[in-house]
């Protein structure tokens, strides 16, 4: 009799241990009358209501930022159970977004998936999950991923702002190694601008010419733009080693507007930017192969 009592005891005490545990990370939630507003036009979209904040739709959010300077694309990696964004990538659509929640509520709970975010970690940001979809707070995600929230009481309604055109990273005036004059609005014609800084006496800059030219070939029909880029002092003699491997894609005079971003002290020095002068990451410092440029390519535009 007092083994069964024992037993009986412990049994329950993990039976409550385990109702804890799962009270902890579950939520009610409800759907949010609250309305959105994208850069002042109205968005049908509904979020949902949890513990009295608003929690929106991650695709939702992705798909409705589409063609803004907050873009961003979204993935997922089953192995590793994460959910990879990057900024300025290009949205993919899988069907269901903005779709109507009904009026029910719904069982959330705190998401277990890893959050990546241009290829980091970020543990800052947390989501819930509802019928198979992360939700995560609008202002979080704002502050994450650059676009600004704010919150008209008077019409309960949430205002996203995004950047503008003259928000680009880099603004600049220069010319190729023929004369045309080249400015930031080339970067407006493309999803994905690669600038490559080198010159005709860096070894690892000529020998990845080629691949960086096949990559032009290769991924112009996807919305890609290849730059090479160099100083001044240089340009005859770089001329001459394109016109000896054969490249042709366009090559600019380095100006001082692009310091910020390409200014480290090595070459080769390469930059991604998306269509609205976004610069995306850190610099890549050194040369790579055609299939470690066409991986990182490939994770912008996919």
């Amino acid at each position: 009799m007092k083994l069964w009592k024992r037993v009986s005891c412990a049994a329950m005490a993990l039976a409550m241990t385990l109702a804890l545990c799962v009270g902890a990370h579950a939520a009610t939630a409800t759907p949010s009358t609250q309305k959105l507003e994208l850069n002042g036009g109205p968005v049908s979209v509904t979020p949902y209501n949890i513990g009295g904040s608003n929690y929106f739709k991650l695709r939702d959010v992705a798909y409705f930022l589409s063609g803004t300077h907050s873009q961003f694309s979204v993935g997922y990696d089953r192995a590793a159970n994460a959910v990879t964004i990057v900024t300025g990538g290009v949205y993919s659509k899988v069907g269901g977004e903005l779709a109507a929640v009904g009026s029910g509520a719904k069982n959330a709970v705190l998401s277990t998936q890893t959050i990546y975010i241009n290829g980091k970690k970020n543990t800052s940001l947390i989501a819930y999950n509802i019928d198979g979809n992360n939700y995560f707070k609008l202002r979080d995600l704002g502050t994450a991923l650059g676009f600004d929230v704010d919150y008209d009481e008077a019409r309960r309604t949430m205002l996203i702002n995004t950047p503008n055109a003259s928000n680009a990273d880099i603004c600049f005036t220069t010319v190729d190694m023929d004369g045309n004059e080249w400015t930031e609005a080339c970067f407006g014609d493309h999803e994905l601008t690669v600038i490559n800084l080198w010159a005709y006496w860096c070894g690892p800059c000529v020998r990845e010419l080629p691949d960086l030219q096949k990559l032009a070939d290769d991924y112009a029909s996807r919305g890609v733009q290849m730059l090479g880029i160099s100083y001044e002092e240089y340009e005859e003699d770089n001329i001459a080693m394109l016109k000896q491997l054969g490249v042709t894609y366009p090559c600019l005079r380095y100006t001082g507007e692009f310091d910020e971003y390409m200014d480290t002290g090595y070459f080769p020095t390469t930059i991604f930017v998306n269509k609205f002068g976004k610069v995306l990451d850190d610099p890549v410092i050194g040369s790579q192969s055609y299939s470690a440029w066409a991986s990182l390519i490939d994770g912008y535009i996919r």
